[in-house]
């Protein structure tokens, strides 16, 4: 019951400290994206930093300290599952810090061939598309473990 417990919270801190102010971020930079905003100057550099925290926030939870009991089979894949979506946005925080690189060095005059911009517009919308299906995996796990608890 306490092992569930860990993993519940493990979640619940991913889902608070890294998906939602990785949520608040998106809609920041697609309200800075708008027609009306088109010729306001756009801090990419900060953009890069905080995702990049987000990355970081995320690379320090540590799966082996989430204590599970061997026979929860609930809680293993809770935890496994967590993993796996933490893995999927940890890739998806380098395309993005990819992209707005990329936006950066184009706001700076450098040439971006549309090639790569197309590409790494492709790299985010796949990566954001497997985290979305990872999380919605995550939350059926988490709520079967919930029912058990």
């Amino acid at each position: 019951m306490a092992d569930q417990r860990n993993v519940t919270q493990a979640i619940d801190s991913f889902y608070e400290e890294i998906i939602d102010r990785y949520k608040e971020l998106e809609r920041q930079v697609a309200s800075e994206s708008k027609l009306l905003t088109i010729f306001r100057k756009v801090d990419y550099k900060s953009r890069i930093a905080k995702l990049k925290e987000l990355k970081k926030k995320a690379q320090t939870i540590n799966l082996k300290k989430i204590e599970v009991d061997q026979e929860d089979e609930f809680s293993i894949d809770a935890r496994d599952q967590l993993g796996r979506c933490i893995t999927i946005f940890v890739d998806l925080i380098n395309f993005q810090v990819s992209f707005q690189t990329m936006l950066l060095k184009k706001s700076e005059g450098e040439k971006v061939q549309m090639v790569d911009y197309r590409k790494a517009v492709y790299n985010v919308q796949k990566a954001t598309e497997t985290l979305q299906n990872g999380l919605r995996n995550m939350d059926a796990v988490y709520a079967n473990l919930e029912e058990n608890q």
